[in-house]
């Protein structure tokens, strides 16, 4: 062997080890975009003209990794009949290549009990590693101890989101229980930062009222939160 390639070889444990490209996550924001009350759930009480909904909500990602919030974080939101609720945060995300999320989001009215609540989220999201054909029954038992305290369960909707290669898509807006979809924001168009944001719209019918439900995702620069 040539004395340069031999001089080279003793220099190469000297070099430092170049080090492993990061991995790059991408921020996705969720918003209630829209909360829209058709119909206030039944039976009430005469002069009864006011509904307080509220969320909650089960994030599930690869590997059955999870986290649980609620919106509003205490107490409830407040509709009338044919009135419709602005846009609010939900959460943010971030999404490295290969993650795989769904969004839980199931809407009840009335009664609340912060302990309650967030153990309901938590097994809700749990159902979701059962087959689809089981999702229904297995959220309406995780639900069950809330709604058995007063609460009224309007629907459950699941939304689909990948990051495949660095790319984020919304995949899928699937109806878990009591609810229909009227518009799916799933496309082949990629999220991407500055782009219009993707939304879908789930019409919710428990409880013998009738709301609907738009989410919205967007990339934002900087997006922060659950991660």
């Amino acid at each position: 062997m040539p004395p340069t390639a031999l001089a080279l070889l003793a220099l190469l444990p000297l070099l430092p080890a170049r080090p492993a490209p990061a991995t790059r996550e991408t921020p996705v924001r969720v918003t209630l975009a829209t909360l829209h009350a058709a119909t206030l759930t039944a039976p009430r009480a005469a002069g009864d003209t006011v509904e307080r909904p509220y969320l909650l909500v089960a994030v599930v990602r690869s590997g059955a990794r999870m986290e649980t919030l609620r919106l509003p974080a205490t107490g409830q939101l407040s509709v009338r009949r044919d009135e419709a609720l602005g846009a609010r945060p939900l959460l943010d995300l971030r999404l490295a290549p290969g993650d795989t999320v769904r969004v839980l989001v199931s809407a009840l009215t009335g009664a609340s009990a912060r302990a309650a609540d967030a153990a309901a989220a938590t097994a809700s999201g749990r159902a979701l590693a059962a087959p689809r054909a089981a999702w229904t029954r297995d959220v309406a038992a995780a639900l069950a101890p809330v709604t058995r305290a007063g609460a009224r369960w309007l629907g459950s909707a699941a939304l689909l989101l990948t990051n495949e290669r660095g790319t984020t898509y919304w995949r899928a807006l699937d109806c878990v229980a009591s609810c229909g979809v009227l518009s799916d924001g799933a496309a082949t168009t990629p999220l991407a930062p500055g782009a219009a944001p993707a939304a879908g719209i789930v019409e919710l019918s428990g409880a013998g009222g009738t709301y609907h439900m738009k989410l919205q995702v967007q990339q934002p620069a900087g997006a922060t939160g659950i991660r």
